[in-house]
């Protein structure tokens, strides 16, 4: 079972289930399904059935089978771990003839903004990646995790993109030793080619993105930064100018294309 793409189908699904809800109870509402009359089009007991179903049961459901995907996706984790063999990569000398491009989700974070990887680690437009747990061997290597990840396909990567708002989509080319596994690609090093904005504001998801934006945040411990945005003139206005930036200055600053 391709447990990511049973994830990913899952995970649609939900978006849309409150307006499947809301449908079917607008529908039973029209077909009677709610009046006092005596002879309803649709039998009252029926309709009130489904509305237990549409927010008790199915909830429950949700929950119970994210809990068993989070398990499976665990187990599998710790096997591959336990067995450097389940990773089920390539031979990295054999990609000497396969150009690793791919894509990425990125934050962009720090009073200068900087890339920052999902896990929190920073790095450069050209970088190579340290592995931090084992610092004695060069990433990637088997049966540990460290190096540079990217998707091989953008429609993988703007669906991890959807579930952290507020973050950029990237394009980079991968170099060195790397394994190439189903959805896309670890490796040695890294060079970002591209940072792709979204077509509306990180803030009112209507008008276009025409400034960035610095905010401080506040999380947990040690977990405080300033993070950048993407956002219209008019989320922007009232934003001073000492936190701000325009896309040509952070392309300069990035020393990427922002397209």
């Amino acid at each position: 079972m391709d447990v990511k793409r049973a994830k990913q189908g899952f995970i649609k699904f939900i978006r849309i289930y409150p307006f499947i809800a809301v449908g079917l109870l607008v529908l039973a509402y029209l077909v009677g399904g709610f009046s006092q009359t005596t002879k309803p089009l649709v039998p009252r007991a029926i309709v009130m059935g489904l509305f237990y179903v549409l927010i008790g049961v199915i909830p429950v459901v949700i929950t119970i089978i994210f809990v068993a995907i989070g398990i499976s996706e665990d187990r599998s984790r710790a096997r591959n771990l336990k067995n450097p063999i389940n990773f089920g990569q390539e031979d990295p000398f054999t990609l000497a003839h396969e150009k690793m491009c791919g894509y990425k989700v990125v934050a962009l974070s720090g009073e200068n903004p900087t890339f920052t990887g999902i896990t929190g680690d920073t790095y450069k437009k050209d970088d190579n990646a340290i592995c931090r747990q084992f610092p004695e061997h060069i990433p990637p290597a088997s049966g540990c995790e460290c190096g540079f990840y990217a998707f091989k396909k953008r429609s993988d990567a703007q669906f991890e993109l959807s579930m952290h708002p507020g973050l950029f989509l990237i394009e980079v080319d991968l170099f060195g030793i790397g394994f190439s596994h189903k959805y896309g690609y670890r490796a040695e090093s890294q060079r970002v080619n591209s940072l792709i904005l979204a077509k509306g504001c990180t803030r009112c998801k209507i008008l276009p993105p025409r400034v960035f934006v610095r905010s401080f945040r506040l999380g947990t411990g040690n977990n405080t930064w300033w993070q950048w945005s993407a956002r219209c003139w008019v989320c922007a206005k009232n934003i001073k100018a000492a936190d701000r930036l325009t896309i040509e200055q952070m392309s300069s600053h990035l020393q990427v294309m922002i397209t």
